[in-house]
């Protein structure tokens, strides 16, 4: 329960740990021509997921670049949308806090690569409002949680899987069935054997 309004721990979970399957070599094919996130969704759904995909298309960064959509999706999200992009801005391989987070954005994307970017012109301005954007989706995710965001932690269990995605995908079709099999062990794992954080 996140103050008040039911989330469904399973979806947002299997959400957050394939919200960026669409960067595997053996998706890109398929998903060609699609943005980010819908690309994962779409890829999902494929293989009998299609519940992951309004979890996960809101997710990437760039999305906050855009005042009015970010305006209408925070008000029409999903407690589990609003989790998966909320992870997304604070995990990298390690989880990190929004200021540290985005000062890494800064370092690996600096300002004369923003200015020039495929996805849209980032001038210091929108990085500005990006970051305030974000702010703005961690204040309502830990309001939503009831805690506060230096209280967020990994769930118990999201190293192991990591660690056997990490192990079994040597190759394309290992990476597409160990996504696969993340997906399914995401969802069918009692919530009683995960560490509630």
């Amino acid at each position: 329960m996140a103050a008040g309004r039911s989330v469904d721990r399973r979806l947002a979970e299997s959400a957050a740990l394939l919200h960026d399957v669409d960067k595997l070599a053996l998706a890109r094919p398929e998903v060609e021509g699609l943005a980010h996130a819908e690309g994962s969704a779409v890829w999902l759904a494929r293989r009998g997921y299609p519940e992951l995909g309004p979890a996960i298309v809101g997710h990437p960064v760039t999305r906050l670049a855009d005042a009015a959509w970010f305006a209408r999706w925070l008000a029409e999200a999903t407690p589990e949308a609003l989790i998966v992009a909320y992870a997304d801005k604070r995990a990298g391989q390690r989880l990190e806090s929004m200021t540290d987070r985005f000062a890494s954005w800064g370092r690996r994307y600096p300002p004369a690569e923003r200015a020039v970017r495929a996805r849209g012109v980032w001038t210091a301005a929108t990085f500005e409002e990006v970051r305030a954007r974000a702010a703005e989706l961690e204040h309502r995710v830990c309001e939503l949680a009831s805690v506060a965001p230096g209280d967020v932690q990994r769930l118990a269990w999201t190293g192991r899987a990591i660690a056997s995605v990490r192990a079994t995908a040597v190759g394309g079709a290992a990476a597409q069935s160990a996504a696969e099999a993340a997906a399914a062990a995401a969802a069918a794992e009692p919530a009683a054997g995960r560490g509630a954080h």
